[in-house]
């Protein structure tokens, strides 16, 4: 699902066709065909051809010449890096991140509710030899995700079926139980850890609680660790942590009027 509305008036369509190819290149981070490109983004292969072109020749996109695949250039690593340094609010989302590792010794990530999904948006990574491998830029489902969990927390039982209904074949929604889901979020919404024991990998535990600007819930931050190092006294350097980072970023978010939704 585009952050992009194909409904919003104000939204330019070539524009937005751009913008559609780039993230759906980084969706794939193996490559993807022109004609598989072009079916994601519901446009034909003639169309969204020289938009690739352009995109290749400045450095956005890239083509393996031997399997025909496209993926993201460097360019945009270039913008990325430029946005982080002038971003004010990514630069203190990244202190507090790295006050979290650095309490905790585990990955601390940041996402962003973009329809059913989790938008990872930032990360930074654990200091310990055996690590999880993210990216910024990855979706997962919210329903099963620790991060997911604390951005529906404030979600009605209404909200959550209109929400998850629409997709009941899907893989990640064919076996949702609404009413576990929304009572595990009451428990958040007033307090609680939002938690994820293995339901993405079984081999990982993740932690999250969510972040509130003008007390509507705008992104929430998590910490993942293996489950052999899931430990009582861990979890409490979690939580400590955890609460400490949302607080800060909340009265900062707040004090600044920054937020992720208000760009």
């Amino acid at each position: 699902k585009s952050l992009l509305s194909e409904s919003d008036d104000n939204v330019h369509k070539p524009t937005q066709r751009v913008l559609s190819i780039l993230e759906e290149l980084a969706k794939n981070m193996e490559g993807i065909t022109l004609t598989h490109l072009a079916q994601k983004i519901g446009s034909n292969k003639g169309t969204i051809f020289p938009i690739l072109s352009t995109l290749q020749s400045t450095g956005y996109a890239r083509r393996d010449k031997l399997t025909n695949l496209y993926r993201l250039g460097r360019s945009l690593f270039i913008l990325s890096e430029s946005m982080r340094s002038q971003d004010t609010l990514f630069g203190y989302v990244y202190t507090c991140m790295c006050e979290v590792v650095e309490s905790c010794a585990e990955i601390c990530q940041m996402g962003v509710l973009s329809g059913r999904e989790v938008l990872y948006i930032a990360k930074v990574d654990s200091r310990e030899p055996i690590q999880i491998v993210s990216h910024a830029g990855s979706r997962l489902p919210a329903q099963s995700t620790a991060l997911g969990k604390s951005l529906l927390c404030e979600y009605s039982r209404e909200e959550l079926e209109s929400l998850f209904a629409p997709a009941p074949a899907e893989k990640d929604c064919a076996d949702l139980n609404i009413e576990k889901l929304y009572k595990e979020l009451q428990e958040i919404k007033y307090g609680a850890l939002a938690t994820d024991f293995g339901e993405i990998n079984e081999h990982l535990h993740c932690f999250a609680l969510p972040v509130r600007y003008n007390t509507a819930i705008d992104c929430a931050v998590s910490v993942s660790l293996p489950s052999f190092r899931s430990t009582s006294e861990k979890l409490r350097l979690i939580e400590e942590a955890l609460r400490t980072a949302c607080g800060k970023l909340e009265s900062f978010m707040n004090n600044h009027h920054l937020s992720f939704k208000a760009g």
